[in-house]
């Protein structure tokens, strides 16, 4: 009994599962990546702010393609950088509604 033609059955019919794995892990790597340049990003933006450089942190926002905004409450600031980052993967985009939002966001406080 030959079983090389059922091995080869097999193997086609879990290709198509493996690569959607391996092309999700990555789209998380990539997503992983992405929001830890958004850190590096929002320390260059806090030191802008610390220096009262507001244009040079819009100018280096629009520069990098990043969203900006600012929301005050009592006595602090809170600074929240995103950027839209499409995924690749066929299902993984429907599940994470591709483009995703990558958001990252600091709280200042303020002394009086």
């Amino acid at each position: 009994m030959n079983n090389k033609g059922q091995a080869l059955v097999e193997f086609i019919i879990i290709l198509p599962v493996l690569m959607l794995i391996i092309l999700g892990m990555v789209d998380f790597g990539n997503i992983i990546y992405k929001k830890y340049s958004l850190e590096e990003d929002l320390d260059v933006l806090v030191s802008l702010y610390q220096d009262d450089k507001t244009d040079e942190m819009n100018d280096y926002a629009l520069k990098n393609g990043l969203g900006l905004n600012f929301l005050y409450g009592d006595g602090n600031t809170t600074i929240v950088v995103s950027e839209n980052f499409k995924i690749n993967t066929p299902l993984l985009n429907k599940v994470l509604n591709s483009p995703y939002k990558i958001e990252t966001k600091r709280v200042i406080y303020h002394e009086s």
